[in-house]
């Protein structure tokens, strides 16, 4: 069998093929998040563009598991407006819709002269130290990726580069906020408190708030993992590009002991 060459193949307006490479980190038969994110996030972008608008949030809503399936996105505005929309996606697989993302997009304006980020800042690639981030999780998608990690890094607070070489898109150029978007959800894989082999603790959000539209050459994610008494967990990240911090991702964890 030929080696894919990208994560999806188009088949139509809206409807695309997962191929292995977006291959799920918790179950072998499902997608990653993190990779139709992505494909969302540049369904989003193709979406009635309009110069002087760009994407400050992007929310999504997993409603299930991911199945590695044939896969069809709608997208609409719900919020029309000059200079603020909100647009609204859905993604299908099957008779289910599995992620509902919602985007505001916001006209830009030149604010130069009281432009301050207060966010950290995190070592650049060069000065970090190619590492296996993956190590502890299964699933093909994330084999396909090139880490950094910088020095100090323990359970729960890590500071780690992805990015890989792998298409998004068959065929199709891909903005950077998508480009960018599709490695944002590894974060919770990469500060793990406890082993995924000892612990179940998938994410059943990704809220995502960017400043400026990213450098996708690598992604930077400064990560913090904590988990409640109550079985509720968040991982928090700081996002990075090879210009300095651009935004915050969030996630909220459903922690669970295996069945016994």
């Amino acid at each position: 069998m030929t080696e894919p060459t990208a994560s999806y193949e188009p088949l139509g307006p809206g409807r695309y093929q997962p191929t292995i490479l977006v291959q799920g980190a918790w179950r072998e038969d499902e997608q990653h998040m993190a990779v139709i994110g992505g494909l969302i996030t540049h369904e989003i972008e193709q979406h009635e563009p309009r110069e002087g608008m760009v994407l400050a949030r992007i929310a999504f809503e997993i409603l299930g598991q991911i199945p590695l399936q044939e896969t069809h996105i709608a997208v609409e505005t719900i919020r029309p407006g000059r200079t603020i929309e909100l647009i609204e996606a859905t993604a299908t697989i099957g008779d289910r819709v599995i992620i509902r993302a919602r985007a505001w997009r916001l006209q830009t304006q030149d604010t130069t002269d009281v432009a301050g980020v207060e966010l950290p800042s995190m070592p650049a690639p060069d000065d970090c130290v190619e590492t296996d981030a993956a190590a502890e999780w299964q699933g093909r998608f994330l084999t396909t990726l090139d880490y950094r990690a910088a020095p100090g890094g323990r359970d729960g607070r890590r500071q780690v580069w992805a990015r890989t070489d792998v298409p998004l898109v068959a065929g199709t150029t891909v903005g950077p906020v998508a480009s960018y978007v599709r490695l944002v959800d590894i974060a919770n894989g990469i500060a793990t408190r406890v082993r995924p082999t000892e612990m179940l603790y998938p994410n059943v959000d990704l809220t995502i708030h960017l400043l400026r539209t990213p450098d996708p050459a690598w992604v930077g994610l400064d990560t913090s993992v904590s988990f409640g008494d109550h079985g509720i967990g968040l991982t928090s990240t700081t996002l990075n590009d090879l210009r300095g911090p651009i935004g915050r991702a969030e996630q909220c964890l459903t922690v669970r002991h295996f069945a016994s």
